[in-house]
Protein backbone atom coordinates (compact mmCIF):
# COMPACT_ATOMS: atom_id res chain seq x y z
CA UNK A 1 0.00 0.00 0.00
CA UNK A 2 2.86 2.51 0.75
CA UNK A 3 4.78 1.62 -2.83
CA UNK A 4 1.14 2.18 -4.09
CA UNK A 5 0.73 5.60 -2.72
CA UNK A 6 4.93 6.58 -3.20
CA UNK A 7 4.38 5.69 -6.74
CA UNK A 8 1.09 7.89 -7.26
CA UNK A 9 2.79 10.66 -5.55
CA UNK A 10 6.05 11.04 -6.61
CA UNK A 11 5.24 13.63 -9.66
CA UNK A 12 5.99 16.15 -6.36
CA UNK A 13 8.75 14.88 -5.33
CA UNK A 14 10.98 15.74 -8.96
CA UNK A 15 13.71 13.44 -8.52
CA UNK A 16 13.75 12.41 -12.08
CA UNK A 17 15.40 15.61 -12.33
CA UNK A 18 17.47 15.75 -9.70
CA UNK A 19 20.96 17.61 -11.07
CA UNK A 20 23.31 20.24 -9.95
CA UNK A 21 25.97 20.86 -7.96
CA UNK A 22 25.68 23.89 -5.54
CA UNK A 23 29.23 25.31 -3.58
CA UNK A 24 29.04 27.39 -0.06
CA UNK A 25 26.33 26.96 2.12
CA UNK A 26 25.38 30.22 4.11
CA UNK A 27 23.99 30.21 7.68
CA UNK A 28 20.58 31.65 6.76
CA UNK A 29 18.68 32.03 3.90
CA UNK A 30 16.19 35.30 3.27
CA UNK A 31 13.93 33.81 1.22
CA UNK A 32 11.26 31.43 2.63
CA UNK A 33 11.50 27.26 2.10
CA UNK A 34 7.61 26.31 1.82
CA UNK A 35 6.97 29.34 -0.81
CA UNK A 36 10.11 27.97 -2.55
CA UNK A 37 8.66 24.25 -2.56
CA UNK A 38 5.25 25.65 -3.36
CA UNK A 39 6.65 27.59 -6.39
CA UNK A 40 8.10 24.68 -7.77
CA UNK A 41 5.64 22.01 -7.36
CA UNK A 42 2.94 24.80 -9.07
CA UNK A 43 5.25 25.49 -12.13
CA UNK A 44 5.49 21.47 -12.67
CA UNK A 45 1.43 21.27 -11.79
CA UNK A 46 1.18 23.89 -14.70
CA UNK A 47 3.09 22.03 -16.98
CA UNK A 48 1.15 19.04 -16.43
CA UNK A 49 -2.37 21.30 -16.86
CA UNK A 50 -0.99 22.74 -20.52
CA UNK A 51 -3.11 21.00 -23.36
CA UNK A 52 -0.58 22.44 -25.76
CA UNK A 53 2.20 20.65 -24.16
CA UNK A 54 0.19 17.14 -23.62
CA UNK A 55 0.48 16.95 -27.95
CA UNK A 56 2.20 13.47 -28.72
CA UNK A 57 5.13 15.82 -30.47
CA UNK A 58 5.27 17.98 -27.18
CA UNK A 59 6.31 15.19 -24.81
CA UNK A 60 10.14 15.75 -24.89
CA UNK A 61 9.53 19.79 -24.66
CA UNK A 62 7.29 19.22 -21.55
CA UNK A 63 9.53 16.86 -20.28
CA UNK A 64 12.48 19.32 -20.41
CA UNK A 65 10.08 21.99 -19.11
CA UNK A 66 9.50 19.96 -15.90
CA UNK A 67 13.62 19.05 -15.71
CA UNK A 68 14.11 22.93 -15.91
CA UNK A 69 11.83 23.76 -12.62
CA UNK A 70 13.06 20.80 -10.66
CA UNK A 71 16.69 21.83 -11.22
CA UNK A 72 16.01 24.79 -9.53
CA UNK A 73 15.03 23.29 -6.43
CA UNK A 74 16.86 19.89 -5.99
CA UNK A 75 20.59 19.53 -4.87
CA UNK A 76 21.77 16.01 -6.57
CA UNK A 77 25.14 16.42 -4.83
CA UNK A 78 24.18 16.43 -1.55
CA UNK A 79 21.12 13.57 -2.34
CA UNK A 80 24.18 11.77 -3.52
CA UNK A 81 26.16 12.02 -0.41
CA UNK A 82 23.62 11.12 2.09
CA UNK A 83 22.55 8.10 -0.38
CA UNK A 84 26.28 6.73 0.19
CA UNK A 85 26.87 8.46 3.77
CA UNK A 86 30.18 6.94 5.05
CA UNK A 87 30.65 5.04 1.90
CA UNK A 88 30.57 9.07 -0.12
CA UNK A 89 34.55 9.40 1.74
CA UNK A 90 36.16 6.20 -0.06
CA UNK A 91 34.92 7.55 -3.37
CA UNK A 92 37.31 9.88 -5.10
CA UNK A 93 36.69 13.03 -7.15
CA UNK A 94 36.00 11.41 -10.48
CA UNK A 95 34.42 8.67 -8.50
CA UNK A 96 31.97 10.90 -7.35
CA UNK A 97 30.83 12.56 -10.13
CA UNK A 98 30.73 8.95 -12.02
CA UNK A 99 28.50 8.36 -9.36
CA UNK A 100 26.39 11.72 -9.43
CA UNK A 101 25.96 11.57 -13.27
CA UNK A 102 24.46 8.14 -13.14
CA UNK A 103 22.08 8.32 -10.45
CA UNK A 104 20.59 11.28 -11.44
CA UNK A 105 20.27 9.20 -14.89
CA UNK A 106 18.29 6.38 -12.61
CA UNK A 107 16.35 8.54 -10.97
CA UNK A 108 15.09 10.53 -14.14
CA UNK A 109 14.47 7.24 -15.93
CA UNK A 110 12.44 5.99 -13.18
CA UNK A 111 10.26 8.99 -12.18
CA UNK A 112 9.87 10.45 -15.17
CA UNK A 113 6.68 8.33 -16.05
CA UNK A 114 5.54 8.82 -12.45
CA UNK A 115 5.77 12.50 -12.83
CA UNK A 116 3.92 12.02 -16.11
CA UNK A 117 0.94 10.63 -14.55
CA UNK A 118 -0.34 13.31 -12.65
CA UNK A 119 -4.18 13.83 -12.67
CA UNK A 120 -5.47 16.87 -10.96
CA UNK A 121 -4.29 16.05 -7.23
CA UNK A 122 -5.28 19.16 -4.89
CA UNK A 123 -1.47 19.48 -3.05
CA UNK A 124 -1.98 21.59 0.66
CA UNK A 125 1.49 23.03 1.72
CA UNK A 126 0.83 23.25 5.63
CA UNK A 127 3.75 24.38 7.59
CA UNK A 128 7.84 24.43 7.48
CA UNK A 129 9.81 23.57 10.77
CA UNK A 130 13.72 24.91 11.00
CA UNK A 131 16.25 22.51 12.75
CA UNK A 132 18.18 24.36 15.00
CA UNK A 133 19.01 28.27 16.04
CA UNK A 134 21.28 28.69 12.59
CA UNK A 135 17.98 28.11 10.65
CA UNK A 136 20.44 26.24 7.85
CA UNK A 137 18.12 23.55 7.72
CA UNK A 138 14.11 23.10 7.43
CA UNK A 139 11.59 20.48 6.79
CA UNK A 140 8.83 21.90 4.46
CA UNK A 141 5.12 19.76 5.33
CA UNK A 142 2.70 19.03 2.72
CA UNK A 143 0.24 16.81 1.78
CA UNK A 144 -1.33 15.50 -1.74
CA UNK A 145 -5.04 14.91 -1.24
CA UNK A 146 -7.20 12.70 -3.94
CA UNK A 147 -10.12 10.87 -3.43
CA UNK A 148 -10.60 11.79 0.26
CA UNK A 149 -7.16 10.15 0.85
CA UNK A 150 -4.12 12.13 1.71
CA UNK A 151 -0.86 11.53 1.32
CA UNK A 152 1.90 13.32 3.75
CA UNK A 153 5.26 14.86 1.80
CA UNK A 154 7.43 16.26 3.65
CA UNK A 155 10.43 17.79 2.13
CA UNK A 156 14.41 18.18 4.20
CA UNK A 157 16.30 21.58 2.19
CA UNK A 158 19.72 23.12 3.56
CA UNK A 159 20.34 26.68 3.21
CA UNK A 160 23.37 27.27 0.32
CA UNK A 161 24.15 30.81 -0.87
CA UNK A 162 21.24 32.53 0.39
CA UNK A 163 19.05 29.80 -1.25
CA UNK A 164 17.06 26.64 -0.25
CA UNK A 165 17.45 23.26 -1.91
CA UNK A 166 15.97 19.74 -1.01
CA UNK A 167 18.16 16.90 -0.05
CA UNK A 168 15.47 14.13 0.82
CA UNK A 169 12.21 13.85 0.48
CA UNK A 170 9.56 12.30 3.17
CA UNK A 171 6.80 10.11 1.72
CA UNK A 172 4.70 9.00 4.61
CA UNK A 173 7.21 9.40 7.22
CA UNK A 174 9.48 7.39 4.91
CA UNK A 175 12.61 8.93 3.12
CA UNK A 176 13.56 8.17 -0.24
CA UNK A 177 17.37 8.63 0.59
CA UNK A 178 17.30 5.89 3.21
CA UNK A 179 15.61 3.52 0.91
CA UNK A 180 18.59 3.82 -1.36
CA UNK A 181 21.03 4.07 0.77
CA UNK A 182 20.05 0.82 2.35
CA UNK A 183 20.04 -0.88 -1.13
CA UNK A 184 23.55 0.46 -2.30
CA UNK A 185 24.76 -0.15 0.87
CA UNK A 186 24.03 -4.07 0.58
CA UNK A 187 25.35 -3.89 -2.90
CA UNK A 188 28.71 -2.04 -2.10
CA UNK A 189 29.26 -4.66 0.43
CA UNK A 190 28.82 -7.18 -1.82
CA UNK A 191 30.01 -6.03 -5.17
CA UNK A 192 32.27 -2.72 -3.98
CA UNK A 193 31.70 0.79 -6.22
CA UNK A 194 32.62 -1.09 -9.49
CA UNK A 195 29.56 -3.29 -8.94
CA UNK A 196 27.78 -0.64 -7.89
CA UNK A 197 28.54 1.32 -11.25
CA UNK A 198 28.38 -1.54 -12.97
CA UNK A 199 24.37 -2.23 -11.57
CA UNK A 200 23.78 1.02 -12.29
CA UNK A 201 24.47 1.58 -15.89
CA UNK A 202 22.45 -1.67 -16.01
CA UNK A 203 19.55 -0.63 -14.49
CA UNK A 204 19.37 2.53 -16.99
CA UNK A 205 19.77 0.11 -19.65
CA UNK A 206 16.74 -1.85 -18.59
CA UNK A 207 18.76 -4.59 -17.99
CA UNK A 208 18.48 -4.67 -13.76
CA UNK A 209 16.42 -4.09 -11.07
CA UNK A 210 16.90 -1.73 -8.05
CA UNK A 211 14.86 -0.91 -5.20
CA UNK A 212 13.35 1.88 -4.15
Amino acid sequence: MLRDKFRGAIFLVGLVLLAGSFAGMSTAAVVDPLEQIKTTVSNIIGVMQNQELSRPDRKEVRREKIMAYVSQRFDFEEISKQTLAANWRDLNPEQRKNFERLFSELLKNTYIGRVEAYSNEVVHFDKEIFDGDQRSKVMVYTKVVKNNQEIPINYKLMSKNGDWFVYDVMIEGVSLVRNYRTEFARILAQDQYPGLIKRLQEKIDGREVIKN
